[in-house]
């Protein structure tokens, strides 16, 4: 579906880094949710992203990866935590999640945009 048009200056207000998932937990009562304690960097540091991706990856999967997260989402209470960015993900024709594919070389904190 395609989303309205936005400008510039909006765009450029996203911050989208490279981070480095340091640990992952099932969110209890969710089927969907995990808990993620993602490392961006010097300027945020270490912050807890909840992630709706359990259906697709399990925690070993993702622990140690390096991804793209939105880091300047505003937070947002899910299930009685709060999270504190968004992970960058594709959905593919079967409506599967799919993490973006960097280079694991690549700096944590990264700036994308």
């Amino acid at each position: 579906m395609k989303k309205a048009e936005i400008s510039y200056d909006v765009f450029a207000q996203l911050d989208v880094r490279v981070g480095q998932i340091m640990s992952v937990q099932p969110v209890a009562g969710s089927k969907k949710l995990l808990e993620l304690v993602v490392n961006l960097g010097e300027d945020y540091g270490e912050v807890t992203v909840l992630s709706g991706i359990a259906q697709w990856y399990t925690a070993e999967q993702l622990t140690g990866k390096k991804t793209l997260f939105l880091a300047n989402l505003a937070p947002r209470p899910m299930m009685g935590k709060v999270s504190h960015g968004m992970l960058v993900a594709l959905t593919n024709e079967e409506n599967e999640a799919k993490l973006i594919d960097i280079d694991q070389d690549l700096a944590v904190g990264m700036n994308i945009c």
